[in-house]
């Protein structure tokens, strides 16, 4: 039953792929088992009732006796009740059947979006999935409870007052048959139509709430102010606004258009079967409690017809959020998200964590008294990556044509054939000027982006063979601008290990030199940061997501220039927490500014997305080439 009514859901709704639907519904048979047998009850009452008025204008009230009267009428006012009850009880299901629903799409939604790849995010608009998530959701559970009661319930009410009608008297339903058709005929004219309205609304509703997360969020608002371009924003949304609204109005237009063309249909063969009656009851071929109990049994079938153009109305909606929504769950997501067996690599297997901590003078612990694992080797092996291939590849994967990698001359590749090595416990610098290729290089050194030639091997085994859990343990990242989300200050932090006690938390709070913080807050750990934790300073910022990493415990560090945008006293501070953190751990370092990695074991130098030079600082100096040549005005 559940499968019956997935597919004639995807049906009503124009949407192609039924079966994909009845996954949403599964174990809700017996749901739908109690709204059928409250469908024959219901239909069984319904069916009652005209036969009791026909008794009630034909037999009992001409006798004019009260007591002839009290039972007709005592059978139909307990016929009513029952009626509601049964609709009561429908209803309550119903509205089950949709919440269930509902909520199960978007668990499905949101866990899909979990596993896509990172490339999917930056071509994507976020209000765009956020509509997805809300208000095509919303529709899908309405198309639920409306397919609900014409598959079950109106169909039901429709097929029993159409037999009532026919056994009351078979003259007056012949009148019935000439004209219902062409109501049928206009509902299912403006199909078409409504369907093509309804997913024009969808998109603008999708270009709206994409407005509205770009100038809401924080960055976002504080560049309208920075360039002071509120009024430009306010004439951007009022036109959206205007141009949905002129959707809205034409659909608007329509329905009623159509509603009015059914109703008529109504009115003339209400009118046809009340003259054709009297004539037959003038002629005394039939009896005035047969005309009006046939009367009753046409509201009952013509009832859910005049709605049935709201219900059309509703589903074509509907169905352009159910193709928006398989639209989103098309999209492929990370390969290595499926794995389900772990690789040789032994990393992240251990629960325990010790943090770091600082001596009574307040100086690191040197590298040998680090508690932290020794590193593992990093190794990028004729790296090829293009961010366009990245970002393309979901897209061709829906069904877009055959595609081929540019060749090696084309412009568009970001990395170029890009070898180099992080030994184990060392520290390893990537230089170069803005766009060299340094950040993307840190994209897939944690595994956020593949290549699409060479390999990326963490402990000689490639990344694509390491299951996620591993990965993301044994690589912890400190991006230049770290997220925070907008919660607690233990929240964040447990970011980087979930099971981390609060006395673990004030440890790596103080050995990323952010106990003085959490002093002078009255709430400590339970204070909200706000958005992207814009309550505190760029530098505690960066030392709140070092103390995170530094929970994580990581046996390899990418450190994405985490000190560049940062004031001297910050960077100061922060380059202490980052002296901690390093220790006994591979560090990838992706610096701007040569003076912060003079003392790496190893540094390569990136022009163009090619590894040009690479050595120790004193080597690179006396060769006197790019290296050289970035660091004598960066040391000026």
């Amino acid at each position: 039953m559940t499968v019956l009514h997935a597919r004639v859901l995807a049906r009503l709704t124009g949407a192609a792929e039924a079966r994909r639907s009845e996954r949403f519904f599964a174990d809700q048979g017996r749901v739908v088992a109690a709204l059928v047998g409250l469908s024959v009850l219901g239909s069984a009452a319904v069916a009652a009732g005209p036969f009791i008025l026909r008794h009630l204008i034909d037999t009992s009230l001409p006798t004019g006796r009260v007591r002839d009267l009290a039972v007709p009428v005592l059978l139909l006012c307990a016929v009513l009740v029952f009626e509601s009850t049964v609709l009561s009880l429908r209803m309550a299901l119903i509205a089950r059947l949709g919440g269930v629903v509902s909520v199960r799409i978007r668990q499905t939604v949101n866990a899909h979006l979990q596993r896509l790849p990172f490339a999917f995010f930056p071509r994507s608009q976020q209000g765009e999935v956020m509509t997805v998530m809300s208000s095509d959701v919303l529709a899908a559970q309405n198309a639920i409870s409306a397919t609900v009661q014409a598959v079950i319930c109106r169909l039901a009410d429709i097929v029993v007052g159409t037999a009532v009608v026919f056994a009351l008297d078979w003259r007056l339903s012949l009148a019935v048959m000439v004209f219902a058709p062409a109501t049928l005929v206009i509902i299912r004219s403006g199909r078409r139509r409504l369907a093509a309205l309804s997913q024009r609304q969808r998109e603008l509703d999708g270009q709206l709430m994409a407005q509205v997360s770009d100038t809401a969020s924080v960055s976002g608002a504080l560049h309208v102010r920075l360039f002071d371009r509120v009024d430009y924003e306010r004439e951007r949304f009022d036109a959206a606004g205007a141009e949905l609204l002129a959707a809205a109005r034409e659909q608007a237009r329509l329905t009623s258009r159509v509603r009015f063309l059914v109703n008529l249909g109504i009115v003339a063969t209400m009118t046809a079967v009340v003259t054709l009656g009297a004539w037959l009851v003038s002629s005394e071929r039939t009896t005035l409690g047969t005309v009006a109990a046939l009367g009753g049994a046409l509201l009952v079938s013509f009832g859910p017809l005049s709605s049935a153009v709201d219900l059309r109305s509703e589903l074509a909606g509907a169905g352009a959020s159910f193709r928006r929504i398989f639209a989103l769950l098309d999209v492929p997501e990370d390969e290595a998200r499926s794995l389900a067996v772990g690789s040789s690599l032994a990393v992240g297997s251990s629960v325990a964590v010790s943090v770091p901590r600082t001596r009574a003078d307040g100086s690191a612990p040197g590298r040998a008294e680090g508690s932290a694992a020794l590193g593992l080797d990093l190794t990028l092996d004729e790296v090829w990556f293009a961010y366009d291939e990245a970002v393309s590849g979901p897209a061709r994967a829906t069904g877009g044509p055959p595609h081929e990698h540019p060749g090696p001359d084309d412009p568009s590749w970001n990395l170029r054939a890009v070898t180099l090595r992080a030994a184990a416990g060392t520290t390893t610098a990537v230089v170069g000027a803005s766009g060299a290729g340094k950040t993307t290089i840190a994209y897939l050194a944690s595994g956020v982006h593949r290549p699409q030639r060479g390999r990326v091997l963490l402990g000689g085994v490639p990344l694509d063979a390491i299951p996620p859990a591993r990965l993301h343990a044994a690589i912890g990242v400190v991006p230049q601008d770290p997220h925070l989300f907008h919660d607690t200050i233990a929240a964040n932090l447990r970011y980087g290990r979930l099971d981390a006690t609060d006395d673990e938390l004030r440890a790596a709070l103080d050995a990323a030199s952010l106990s003085a913080l959490l002093d002078r807050l009255p709430e400590g750990l339970a204070t909200r940061v706000g958005a992207r934790g814009y309550r505190l300073s760029g530098g505690e910022r960066q030392r709140l997501a070092i103390a995170r990493v530094l929970l994580q415990s990581p046996q390899v560090l990418v450190l994405d220039e985490a000190t560049s945008a940062l004031d001297t006293v910050s960077e100061a501070a922060v380059r202490a927490a980052l002296d901690r953190l390093a220790v006994g751990r591979t560090c990838l370092v992706i610096a701007h500014r040569l003076s912060t990695v003079i003392d790496a074991d190893r540094i390569y130098v990136m022009d163009h997305g090619r590894v040009v030079e690479d050595g120790t600082h004193r080597d690179l100096l006396a060769d006197g080439g790019a290296y050289a040549r970035l660091y004598r005005p960066s040391a000026v």
